[in-house]
């Protein structure tokens, strides 16, 4: 394969996969506590230490797209809400939240109390104490300090733990705004982030950023495009007209 052509197909393969992250991003504009996701892109020569997906002896790639899929832990805009239940996270850190695969971690504060009184996300995981207990609110007036110590009616109800991780941060996504550790056996350290009570925290997308990059990335896979069909042009002329000679 000419090496032009593998570099332009290997652009066009790259702008496909930033345009399926940027319209996630775009998805999720008003996910509360959404973390947006960004690429980026090394280009590797083909060689001892990278070798090329086919043997020497054939034709060769010269060129390989090496991509990486980051997540963005920015905070959002924090904006207030009036709910009792929504808490946003001013600093680093995390709600831990129990999940059938075990206990994950998320910005998302937007919570609410099922049938008995626990607290729980939207998605319906119990939001920790700390020590990892369930938190019962049963009551008329809730109210959540800083710490995150759990006053109802005038009584303490326990303390939402918030946790942090050590930096930079290695997790991963399950669902929209739920993280967990890439090392399940990675310790956690107590947060240092204050809880806001009656604000939630926003997802962390720029939109007109975001459309701009999506611009950007439709030009390129165009430009790309238009290179593949060049190469073709002169192949197909090549094959029709110079075996005439």
């Amino acid at each position: 394969m000419n090496s032009g052509l593998y570099a332009a197909v290997s652009g066009s393969l790259a702008s496909m996969r930033r345009l399926d992250v940027i319209s996630n991003n775009l998805a999720n504009i008003n996910t509360p506590g959404y973390k947006k996701d960004a690429m980026s892109f090394e280009s590797l020569l083909a060689g001892p230490v990278n070798p090329p997906a086919v043997p020497q002896s054939m034709t060769a790639d010269p060129i390989m797209q090496k991509e990486n899929v980051y997540i963005d832990y920015a905070s959002g805009p924090i904006t207030q809400s009036g709910n009792p239940l929504d808490l946003a996270l001013d600093g680093d850190g995390f709600f831990a939240v129990t999940t059938p695969e075990g206990t994950a971690y998320t910005r998302q504060g937007n919570f609410r109390t099922s049938a008995d009184g626990t607290l729980i996300t939207i998605d319906g995981y119990p939001v920790q104490a700390s020590g990892g207990a369930v938190i019962r609110v049963q009551g008329s007036r809730v109210e959540i300090d800083a710490k995150g110590g759990i006053t109802v009616d005038g009584e303490q109800a326990g303390s939402i733990a918030v946790v942090d991780f050590a930096k930079p941060y290695a997790m991963t996504k399950i669902g929209s705004a739920l993280f967990v550790p890439a090392d399940p056996q990675a310790a956690t350290q107590a947060g240092k982030a204050e809880i806001q009570q009656g604000y939630i925290e926003g997802s962390n997308v720029a939109s007109i950023s975001e459309m701009v990059q999506m611009i950007e990335t439709n030009r390129y896979f165009e430009a790309c495009s238009k290179v593949i069909k060049g190469f073709d042009d002169m192949t197909t002329k090549a094959a029709n007209e110079l075996g005439r000679v």
